[in-house]
């Protein structure tokens, strides 16, 4: 009986460190389960909603467990009679005067997710409109970049997560290869004025008008942008025209992260700063980039470390009775001083990207 005891015991530690074998799998469910406990009307068609929903789609993509797609299916039941111009241009963005504002695509790709995962035309159909607005309303710059709203003049990173994922995955299941060249197209336009060349970390904003930038790395923003680019390559094969130029921005980019990740495996708001604090949205979208980069062949199995230390710390730090703490607020290109005041919480972007990592981390083998 001691011989098998001892025997159980080594198997069960083997088993833990097996990789794919996450200890942290059961607190990813728990904030999946507790988020489909709250009223889907909690939640308007925006973008931290939107990335909350895909985050729910994607861990409904790992673990086939239909309350999750159910949940998203009834919060997208919410705008289906609505105008898609009336969804487009609704909330605070357009009552400040940001019309056809960006935050309002991102819910169209948790859609897109449902309609793959449940295959009900309505929901293809919502997700078709909005990106027909990307292709053909939105603001874009003389170079074809998306602007943040109409009359912006500005590139924001934030603008990439909304449109790229949209763009590549419509592109990839209805065959139309402009699409997917549209979302490679914008980071590398982004790249183009945003990529700091000696650390490979992108800056937040830059107005085309002004030709000016600002002038801080912030977390977050690098977080949409390694997002981006792993949702878009998902889409294109190796002999596309852009792959190369992409790779190449995304092997820089992972190199900053690399070199800027604290030795507790997060990263702070401010990346050069370290007077501001850590911020775990960001560290959650790394680690979900990152990871799904390596996994499509793009980045080296070299960076798994980083990316497990990123996932490990924000289980240890940030996750708290199935709800993520550690997030900043939202947060506009305004300088280093309005980027460390932003306050700290619990927001729907920061839960998305957290089960956003987690599906990523779940593939791990």
């Amino acid at each position: 009986m001691a011989s098998f005891l001892r025997i159980l015991v080594v198997f069960i530690c083997v088993a833990c460190l097996l990789p794919g074998a996450d200890p942290h799998a059961a607190r990813w469910r728990s904030v999946a389960d507790r988020l489909i406990q709250t009223p889907v009307d909690s939640y308007p068609f925006d973008w931290g909603e939107g990335v909350q929903a895909i985050g729910l789609m994607k861990i409904h993509e790992r673990a086939r467990d239909e309350r999750y797609a159910d949940y998203v299916e009834k919060w997208a039941g919410l705008f289906l009679p609505r105008d898609v111009n009336e969804l487009l241009n609704a909330g605070p963005a357009a009552k400040g005067g940001r019309s056809g504002y960006c935050g309002h695509w991102s819910p169209a790709t948790a859609i897109l997710y449902l309609y793959q995962a449940r295959g009900k035309p309505e929901h293809l159909a919502l997700a078709e409109k909005v990106n027909d607005f990307i292709r053909e309303g939105a603001e874009r710059s003389p170079e074809g970049g998306l602007g943040h709203w109409q009359g912006s003049n500005q590139y924001w990173v934030d603008t990439l997560y909304m449109a790229c994922p949209l763009l590549a995955g419509l592109g990839k299941l209805q065959r139309k290869p402009e699409y997917v060249e549209d979302a490679g197209n914008q980071i590398v336009v982004f790249a183009r004025h945003l990529q700091e060349p000696k650390t490979g970390l992108f800056y937040h904003m830059w107005d085309w008008s002004k030709r000016e930038r600002t002038n801080e790395p912030w977390a977050r923003g690098n977080g949409w942008v390694i997002m981006s680019l792993a949702d878009s390559f998902e889409a294109m094969d190796r002999g596309h025209r852009l792959y190369a130029d992409l790779k190449n921005i995304a092997e820089r980019l992972a190199k900053g992260l690399q070199a800027s990740q604290q030795k507790d495996g997060l990263w702070r708001t401010v990346m050069d700063d370290p007077e501001s604090y850590p911020e775990s949205s960001a560290t959650s979208m790394a680690c979900y980039g990152v990871l799904k980069l390596v996994r499509l062949g793009v980045l080296p199995r070299s960076y798994i470390p980083m990316a497990r230390r990123a996932w490990s710390v924000v289980n240890d730090l940030y996750i708290k009775d199935g709800v993520v703490t550690g997030v900043s607020a939202g947060t506009g290109p305004q300088g280093s001083k309005h980027y460390r005041e932003r306050p700290v919480g619990t927001f729907t972007w920061g839960t998305g990207a957290y089960l956003l990592a987690g599906s990523e981390i779940d593939r791990l083998e």
